[in-house]
């Protein structure tokens, strides 16, 4: 993923729109494009407290987002392994499917 994509999907993120390959994409980028996490974190920032602001919260917001992101680096650490696991079954049951196939041959 590139600056300007990783700059389309920062709303997304935000929002909590990213999933799958999307967003493993976007946070190895934004992890380390310094330029698109300090967007990334403007935007965020920017966002939440205009929010909290309304609402009268007080907050951490700086935090939060960091929190956020770490979490989502753990979901999409388990969609790796998630992808990594069928990619797995799907070559065992290709050989098997191969063995029976020359099983019928001989």
């Amino acid at each position: 993923m590139d600056c300007q994509e990783s700059c389309n999907c920062i709303p997304l993120f935000i929002e909590d729109k990213l999933t799958g390959d999307e967003l493993s994409a976007f946070l190895l980028h934004v992890k380390s494009c310094k330029s698109c996490y300090e967007e990334m974190e403007t935007n965020y920032l920017l966002k939440e407290a205009l929010s909290r602001l309304e609402q009268g919260e007080s907050f951490n917001i700086h935090a939060e987002l960091l929190k956020k992101f770490r979490i989502y680096e753990k979901l999409s650490g388990l969609h790796n392994a998630a992808q990594l696991t069928r990619r797995v079954i799907l070559l065992i049951s290709a050989f098997a499917v191969g063995i029976c196939m020359l099983s019928l041959y001989i």
